[in-house]
């Protein structure tokens, strides 16, 4: 095991577009930064990269970003494109990415296994002031197993919830057998009419989802069928409505209004079963192991269906693992922060087009000076865009810096901004 030798101002964990714009901005602000990631910047984007974006390209960058990468002789997408994620990381994320790398500690193939504070314990010195004074003891591992301590005033969680898909089973716990089968399972998104056709032309696959993910998943089903009629979806959701995805009126944004559609249209197909009001209540290999027996609770009792590929899209859950040794307070429902998720909650709102940045004050732990940034402050919401996490950073950087009228993405976009140094006091 090895230490850093030097501290930064504050250590940014996940290289995402969220953690790149955080990091970005706390250079402006004079700050000097450690970005970790267990992959490579953009990572989460690369995954899902054959899926296009429901918003444009205006609501996906910052100002900062967008000046900084136009002033290297970089050429940006126009504003009201629909980039998918692989065309957004390379057009974009990479490009930032890789100017930051220069500037910042850039610690990628590092996973974060754990944060805690450096000589206290989670349930000491609560609320008072020796718990902002120590700094954040974080211990990483590369891919080799190599393990590494490094320390940081203030860090902030950028590290999204893709990788921590939730269970497929009844009541989101794992269905028996799930466990079992977990590595034959797909909980993200697959490029079904794209690289891996193959594993999906002229068989039977098991959907379940009731969200965009599983309609996506769907209408790529749907066109493989056009070259393939044998190919089968089985679509369980648990919504129970006139269609699987209940379309929203007047949809300003017009790709999350075309796969709504299209995946709607879908369950008119021969080839294409839709079962409303289901639940996974058990599953196990069968012929050999090459295919699945899928137990399924319905409104009408008990069925077996016999499928060859299963997607379980049935969202994802933030990774609380990292900060059990810290004072965070999370919603019981939603495993967000608790002081957001409450305020997402008394919002109401279903359409995250319509949805902003809820205040700094909601980005505060009691934990001083960790915050959640991203899809990650969304616990299990998934009415999160990229629009709101940037509004995060700025509300974030207010309180660092003290300066509750801070907006380094106000136009003219400054080249700097000298902070009033506030690292170490408590911002909890």
């Amino acid at each position: 095991m090895f230490r850093s030798s030097t501290s930064p101002d504050i250590t940014i964990l996940g290289a995402g577009p969220i953690g790149l714009e955080a990091a970005l901005y706390a250079l402006h602000c004079g700050y000097s930064v450690r970005v970790v990631d267990q992959a490579e910047p953009g990572h989460h984007l690369d995954q899902w990269g054959f899926v296009r974006l429901f918003s444009p390209f205006s609501m996906n960058h910052t100002p900062l970003g967008s000046k900084l990468l136009t002033s290297l002789g970089h050429r940006l997408p126009p504003d009201r494109a629909y980039l998918t994620g692989r065309e957004h990381r390379e057009a974009y994320v990479l490009p930032l990415a890789e100017w930051l790398s220069r500037r910042v500690e850039w610690l990628m193939g590092r996973r974060v296994v754990a944060v805690s504070r450096e000589g206290l314990l989670k349930g000491e010195a609560l609320g008072r002031p020796e718990r902002a004074e120590a700094p954040f003891r974080i211990l990483l591992e590369d891919e080799t197993g190599r393990e590494q301590v490094v320390h940081s005033p203030v860090v902030i969680d950028a590290t999204g919830s893709y990788s921590n898909p939730n269970w497929l089973g009844d009541g989101g716990i794992p269905a028996p057998g799930e466990r079992a089968l977990r590595n034959r399972i797909h909980y993200h998104l697959v490029d079904i009419a794209g690289q891996e056709k193959k594993r999906f032309l002229g068989k039977t696959t098991l959907v379940v989802g009731n969200g965009y993910s599983a309609a996506t998943s769907i209408v790529a089903l749907s066109r493989l069928m056009e070259k393939e009629p044998r190919t089968r979806a089985v679509w369980l959701t648990r919504t129970t409505g006139q269609v699987p995805i209940l379309p929203i009126e007047n949809d300003p944004l017009e790709e999350r209004a075309r796969i709504t559609r299209q995946a709607n249209q879908c369950v008119q197909q021969p080839g294409v079963r839709w079962i409303p009001g289901g639940m996974v209540h058990a599953l196990q290999a069968s012929r050999g192991g090459r295919k699945f027996l899928v137990e399924i609770a319905t409104t009408k009792g008990m069925e077996t269906v016999e499928v060859d590929q299963i997607l379980a899209q049935v969202g994802y859950s933030p990774d609380h693992r990292i900060y059990r040794e810290l004072q965070v307070h999370e919603c019981f429902a939603s495993l967000g922060p608790m002081k957001l998720a409450a305020a997402l909650l008394s919002d109401g709102s279903t359409d995250c087009l319509t949805q902003s940045s809820a205040g700094p004050e909601t980005l505060k732990n009691p934990e001083p000076n960790f915050f959640i940034l991203g899809m990650k402050s969304y616990g299990r919401n998934s009415h999160f865009l990229l629009r709101v996490g940037f509004e995060q950073i700025r509300d974030l950087f207010q309180l660092l810096t003290g300066e509750a009228q801070l907006n380094l993405y106000q136009e003219p976009v400054p080249t700097h901004f000298a902070p009033v140094q506030t690292i170490g006091k408590s911002c909890s």
